[in-house]
């Protein structure tokens, strides 16, 4: 027996000796070819982007979709974006390990992993990795004022079957109530702006229940859509009752109510209680990246024709009378899309960018971005105090949505990050 100990020391001792020690990128400028089949320890610290099944996507610092910075893009300037493409696929690394993938977040970091290259840019170990700043990131520190959170969560239906989740069963329809209005209340915010909630009051009502279940002493309410349930997704509002209240009648981006966005591009009036100030709050969400590119983009310009359209009768008809606008939701496109820096050149100032331009709000293929957003007109601009995404959803494992009938956090329950903004309300326009 002691010799076969013996013997199991000596061979680990000596796959210990066989390790060589790399850096990345520098030890494979010339390629992988010479480490193919041999273990290595990458000294070089390496960040996890992208976390599928039993592998990670790694590299040495966090990737960026080519269109959330490749300046230019909207003027059809391809060139930077091939650049960061190109550099993006240079730096990534497949890593096979034995993780429990709901477990590790993207973001977090790996130092001196030691595994064995099985072909360019794959490596595989059967050590489970020891990350660091795996831990989920705190709430953003917002300042004192009136907070608005703008969230995407994820085809969130009354009726089950449809178009949502044809095969979705009450018990998962539980489980995501359960892990959107855990992160709801936990945010604490006076208006909640919601994309991908069900046509019609049926969702929302079941929403704010659980909600008010929760928080106990929190008053929150639903602003009516006034439509019967459909299926199919729309946008909507829900607020603390005892902080602000909706005025006005409700406005949309189209005006013909069988088109499908004309729920998806809504606005409506708030006042803040204490103060008596009021601001109109728009909800978008535009076209999806179904399709080719340039289709999809052209889809997503004839809502962003229509929204100016709405906004500028909204801002100079004085249809709620202020005409201080703000502006949230998934828009479906990156910064330097044409969408929205078609909205930035109409006069709505970014504010998102303005406050967090290194954040991100969606990881998708590995890569980070803005899809999910913050404008205000000119009046609204100065009132806005503070505006920052909250990573409790795109740094997760996908099944970590409510179809991991396990998993009750509040993390995943969307795929996108809900953007909080922080207002200071004034009477002047």
């Amino acid at each position: 027996m002691r010799t076969f100990i013996l013997s199991l020391t000596i061979i680990f001792a000596s796959s210990l000796l066989a390790v060589e020690k790399v850096q990345f990128p520098e030890s494979f400028a010339d390629g992988w070819e010479p480490y193919i089949g041999k273990m290595v320890q990458i000294t070089t610290p390496l960040y996890v982007c992208g976390n599928y099944y039993d592998s990670l996507i790694i590299a040495p610092e966090r990737l960026y979709v080519p269109e959330e910075r490749a300046v230019g893009l909207a003027e059809g300037d391809s060139t930077t974006y091939w650049a960061i493409k190109q550099a993006n696929r240079a730096q990534i690394i497949s890593l096979t390990c034995n993780i429990r993938n709901y477990e590790v977040r993207t973001g977090a970091v790996l130092k001196n992993i030691t595994a064995r290259v099985v072909a360019p840019g794959k490596l595989v170990t059967g050590a489970t990795p020891k990350f660091q700043n795996n831990k989920p990131e705190p709430k953003p520190k917002m300042p004192k004022g009136l907070l608005v959170c703008a969230t995407n969560i994820q085809n969130y239906f009354y009726d089950l079957g449809g178009y949502a989740h044809p095969k979705t069963t009450k018990e998962q329809q539980d489980i995501q109530t359960e892990k959107i209005s855990k992160a709801l209340t936990h945010i604490n915010a006076d208006i909640y702006a919601i994309c991908e909630i069900q046509k019609g009051d049926s969702a929302a009502q079941m929403l704010v229940n659980a909600m008010n279940e929760r928080a106990k002493k929190a008053q929150y309410a639903y602003v009516s859509q006034g439509w019967s349930n459909g299926d199919t997704i729309s946008c909507g509002y829900i607020y603390r009752s005892d902080r602000v209240r909706p005025y006005g009648d409700l406005q949309y981006g189209y005006h013909d109510p069988s088109n499908h966005y004309h729920y998806r591009m809504v606005a409506c009036g708030f006042e803040e209680i204490k103060s008596g100030e009021r601001f109109v709050l728009n909800i978008n969400h535009l076209r999806s990246k179904r399709g080719t590119g340039d289709e999809s983009n052209a889809k997503r310009m004839v809502n962003v024709d229509s929204l100016l359209v709405m906004l500028n009768r909204i801002e100079h008809e004085q249809v709620f009378g202020d005409a201080d606008i703000l502006l949230v939701g998934d828009y479906n496109c990156y910064t330097q899309e044409q969408p929205i820096q078609t909205i930035i050149q109409a006069g709505y100032q970014d504010v998102l960018m303005q406050y967090d331009s290194t954040g991100y709000s969606y990881v998708y293929h590995s890569e980070a971005g803005y899809l999910d957003r913050a404008f205000a007109s000119p009046t609204m601009a100065a009132q806005v105090k503070a505006v920052h995404p909250y990573h409790l959803n795109a740094d997760y494992f996908y099944s970590r949505g409510y179809k991991r009938q396990l998993d009750k956090t509040m993390f995943r329950y969307a795929d996108h990050d809900p953007i909080l903004i922080s207002l200071q309300l004034t009477g002047d326009n």
